[in-house]
């Protein structure tokens, strides 16, 4: 073998190592071995082992008596001594070869299984980083679903409960037409009267209102004639307010009662006037009692028409959704069952409406007796003060009427302002509730819209399950991660019994 950085290899013998790390010089006699060029003369086993080698016979005097263990191919060894040129024994040389090899195989699959570990490392980190980003993809599909699958529920409460809704609606739209259908038979005959006679009282107001005029006029002429025939003349104004005009009598009455001492036929007159003036009070109170009344009943009634109107508004929005609800009730047929159920409600809320109608109607009649319990006894009234005008002309009391007629009148004019006032907040709380309902509309398209969406969603979210790799495929990995390690595993022992046996 050629020798390595000039070094001896180990076919020399150990006595050459110590000639070539000194210094040899030129006087130096030539070695004595004759195969290795040392000064061991033959003597070493070295020189023995290069001699059998190279199928020379050593030489004489330089052959050792150690036994040589020869191997043979079966693997056994038989123990022998060497003689002197003996050729037919078999050189050494395959121990150290195979011993060469041995070390050579050993730091290659060394090697070899380094590499199997790093790439299986990587292999199985891979795998890992494989396994969780599917894993943590899956959650999220999952998280999806979920959160999809939700919003369909949601969906569908809200497409039950608008459904509800709607046949609600629906069975209330038909009782108020049935409702409707009753009373226009009833109803034509009473309106026409109601509007006769509130065309016969704002004459019967304003016949009063002229009478009531001349009746002033008179009273002013009375009352200057009278004084006029007093001692002390005195011009006495008529006042609107009723404190003056029953202040201004009184003081008249004192100064009369006081210059009528001596003359028995104006205290007569006084004491008539007096009395008719009583009587005109009590009338006066009647009568404004009985305004009072007629106001509160005109009230009521124009409450009634206003609630009436609002059930016909009412009644025109259900018909409009009652066309929509007919259009979407060929998808509200799967859900019967659940409307059975709530039927009950429905059917009392119908007897409660039911209920107020009635009531409803029975105030309108009890406005009407009592309205022609009024136009009876105003009747009554004319007729009296007719009769009283008649027999006492110059009767002082109707002033009083006249005062508290203006009073009555301007109270009128401020509840006719404030029922005007009352109408328009009505007016806007109805455009209210219309732009609520408009928006609630918006609300129930774009609850369809998201449905739509969603259903859509779940389709695709099923299209990307059918996709995804199976469970078998990371079964069939994991298995191969599995016997891949038992190879490795097997490998390295393999080289564990290879070291042992080194």
């Amino acid at each position: 073998e050629p020798p390595t950085r000039g070094r001896p290899t180990r076919s020399t013998c150990p006595s050459e190592w110590a000639t070539r790390r000194r210094r040899v010089s030129p006087f130096h006699p030539r070695p004595a071995c004759f195969f290795c060029s040392c000064f061991c003369k033959g003597e070493s086993s070295t020189c023995n082992w290069i001699a059998l080698r190279n199928r020379l016979p050593p030489p004489q005097g330089t052959m050792s008596k150690k036994p040589l263990n020869i191997p043979v191919e079966n693997g056994q060894s038989e123990k022998s001594e060497v003689e002197n040129g003996h050729p037919n024994l078999v050189p050494p040389s395959l121990c150290t070869s195979n011993v060469e090899e041995m070390v050579q195989q050993m730091k290659e699959l060394i090697t070899e299984n380094n590499e199997l570990k790093e790439a299986m490392r990587q292999r199985n980190q891979a795998m890992k980083e494989r396994f969780e980003e599917l894993s943590a993809w899956k959650e999220k599909l999952k998280d999806e679903r979920e959160f999809y699958e939700s919003k369909f529920k949601e969906a569908r409460q809200c497409l039950a409960t608008k459904c509800l809704e709607n046949e609600s609606l629906h069975q209330k739209l038909q009782n108020l037409e049935e409702k409707e259908e009753k009373s226009a038979t009833e109803s034509p005959v009473s309106r026409k009267e109601m509007s006769q006679e509130v065309e016969q009282l704002k004459a019967q107001v304003a016949k009063l209102q002229a009478e009531k005029a001349d009746l002033l006029a008179i009273i002013s002429e009375l009352q200057l004639k009278l004084n006029a025939a007093a001692a002390e003349d005195s011009f006495v104004e008529i006042r609107m307010h009723e404190g003056e005009a029953v202040g201004s009598l009184k003081e008249h009455q004192d100064v009369d009662v006081k210059r009528i001492h001596g003359n028995t036929a104006l205290y007569v007159r006084n004491k008539s006037v007096d009395e008719t003036r009583k009587c005109l009070e009590k009338e006066e109170l009647t009568v404004s009692q009985l305004l009072h009344s007629l106001r509160t009943e005109t009230q009521k009634r124009e409450a009634l028409e206003n609630k009436m109107q609002e059930l016909k508004d009412k009644c025109q929005q259900l018909l409009s959704l009652k066309k929509k609800t007919n259009d979407k009730s060929t998808q509200t047929e799967q859900e019967a069952n659940k409307k059975e159920e709530r039927s009950e409600s429905v059917g009392s809320e119908v007897e409660v409406l039911n209920l107020q109608v009635s009531a409803l109607f029975r105030e309108l009649q009890e406005t009407h007796a009592k309205l022609k319990e009024a136009d009876v006894i105003q009747k009554k009234l004319h007729e009296k003060c007719q009769i009283l005008e008649q027999e006492h002309p110059a009767s002082v009391g109707d002033l009083d009427e006249k005062q508290q007629l203006l009073y009555t009148v301007k109270k009128l004019e401020l509840q006719v302002e404030s029922m005007q006032s009352e109408i328009k907040l009505e007016q806007t709380k109805t455009n209210d509730e219309k732009a609520k309902f408009n928006s609630l509309q918006d609300a129930h398209g774009k609850v369809v819209k998201e449905l739509t969406e969603a259903l859509l969603t779940v389709e695709d979210l099923k299209g990307k399950e059918v996709q995804r790799p199976d469970q078998a495929t990371l079964d069939e990995l994991v298995h191969k991660l599995d016997l891949a390690e038992k190879a490795l595993a097997a490998k390295q022992l393999q080289i564990d019994k290879m070291k042992q046996t080194l």
